[in-house]
């Protein structure tokens, strides 16, 4: 086989190179598909993730128009319904006395001045800004028959209803103007106020807020909250001098004298409607007062007069010796707020034998059955609806219960109500945390009898403690 090529061991080694060859090239084409195929998976993620973004991309931009489109909307419904806000504190911020005197007429006329005022230092603060297209709402809100007896007692109108046509025409002056009568009871004007600011601050289209009841710190509180981020929205009217505080919050002062007293009332009588002036020679009291006569027979009904007739003899009744019924009342002070009147005390065995009975069930008695009409929980009730108590345990439940607040406070006017309504030591509490602490400044002087068909008398001793002179 010589000369005839390679032996057979250089054929197999060449085989075996082809064939190592083959190998390299086969794996490297494998490797190859492997990574086309990885490449491919992310070439279609990444076009899917395109797609993805393509339409969500066309989505936003149309939910960027529709947004843009009611953002303009909004904005020119909200630019024609911009509005600032005066709240006063209508029992301490006083119009002038000038004002008050002409009724209706002065109303209106104090509302054309407020008016005037707040647009003007409106423009002042809003330079760049078309401030006349926005509208001014005034609340002012208090206690329209106890200011009006304040000012009846102080002779600047002739009776307390004069100040409610001098509310009618202050309402019926400008569109947006309210005089607003809360009724009796401090809390009521407080917390209306308090509320009034806080529903209307935030709101965007209240520009801003003139808040007035700067002659009582215990609106403080209420403002703290505002002094950082709606300082600038915030000026206070200031009518009399402003507590100490106002000043520290940093927020702007106004004042419109041509409205407002810059004095306050007396505090005590008769500023409190309670004491009635002379005047002319005799006492002046509210049109409204029903003056109990002190002729101590008047109260017998006099005998119908006799009468005769043909046929029919006359014949004449004495009843003057049965004496009316006497009608249920409770007691009011001069503010018309509600007075308790004291609880005697209960014996010491009454007290022990309740107590016994108490421990001895562990639960206490329930006052709605004991003391009330009924208890509307009947046999599902949580408290104790027997034994009957005795007079000297009922008088301790009637004790216990009269520490309970009554949720309708001064205001409230059910005869049957057995609950607290005042602290009954007033500014002389010393108790670090009563529960009627906000009650403190009360007058405990009774001044009229509320009966329970809503008639009102006045107590001759007050009248005739309060008109003399």
């Amino acid at each position: 086989m010589n000369g005839h090529g390679g032996t057979l061991d250089s054929y197999a080694e060449r085989l075996e190179g082809f064939r190592k060859s083959d190998a390299e090239r086969d794996a490297l084409v494998a490797e190859l598909i492997k990574n086309h195929a990885a490449l491919q998976l992310k070439y279609d993620e990444k076009c899917e993730d395109y797609n993805n973004e393509v339409e969500s991309r066309r989505s936003w931009q149309s939910k960027f128009r529709s947004s843009e489109q009611a953002l303009n909307q909004q904005k020119q419904v909200s630019g024609a319904s911009n509005f600032a806000l005066a709240v006063l504190d209508g029992d301490g911020a006083i119009f002038q006395d000038f004002l008050y005197s002409q009724g209706k007429d002065g109303g209106a006329e104090a509302a054309h001045i407020v008016h005037a005022a707040l647009r003007d230092q409106l423009q002042e603060l809003y330079q760049d800004s078309n401030v006349s297209d926005w509208s001014i709402v005034v609340y002012v809100i208090l206690n329209l028959q106890g200011l009006g007896m304040k000012l009846a007692s102080e002779n600047i109108i002739s009776n307390p209803n004069e100040l409610a046509a001098f509310g009618r025409g202050f309402g019926a002056a400008q569109p947006h103007f309210n005089f607003i009568d809360v009724g009796a009871g401090k809390e009521r004007a407080d917390h209306k106020v308090r509320e009034t600011l806080r529903l209307y601050l935030p709101n965007a289209q209240c520009r801003h807020v003139f808040f007035g009841p700067c002659h009582d710190k215990g609106y403080l509180p209420a403002l703290e909250p505002y002094r950082g981020a709606y300082a600038s929205k915030i000026t206070l009217v200031e009518t009399v001098p402003a507590e100490t505080g106002f000043a520290q919050l940093g927020l702007q002062r106004i004042s419109i004298p041509q409205a407002f007293r810059d004095k306050n009332l007396p505090p005590r009588y008769p500023a409190t409607g309670s004491s009635f002036q002379a005047s002319g020679g005799g006492a002046r009291l509210p049109s409204n007062a029903r003056i109990p006569s002190m002729d101590p027979t008047s109260t017998a009904i006099s005998p119908p007069p006799t009468s005769t007739s043909k046929g029919t003899t006359g014949k004449s009744f004495d009843v003057s010796s049965r004496p009316a019924p006497k009608k249920r009342y409770l007691l009011l002070n001069a503010y018309d707020e509600r007075l308790d009147p004291d609880l005697p005390k209960a014996d010491g065995r009454s007290w022990e034998r309740f107590t016994d009975l108490t421990h001895a069930k562990g639960r206490n008695f329930c006052n709605s059955h004991h003391l009330g009409d009924k208890c509307e929980s009947g046999e599902y009730c949580e408290y104790l609806h027997g034994p009957k108590l005795t007079n000297g345990e009922l008088l301790v439940l009637k004790n216990k219960a009269r520490s309970i607040y009554c949720a309708n406070k001064s205001y409230c006017r059910d005869l049957d109500c057995y609950l607290g309504h005042h602290c009954k030591f007033g500014n002389t509490c010393s108790t670090s945390k009563c529960r009627f602490g906000d009650t403190h400044n009360v007058d405990l002087e009774p001044a009229r009898r509320y009966y329970e068909d809503g008639s009102e008398e006045w107590l001759p001793q007050f009248l005739e403690k309060h008109t003399k002179g």
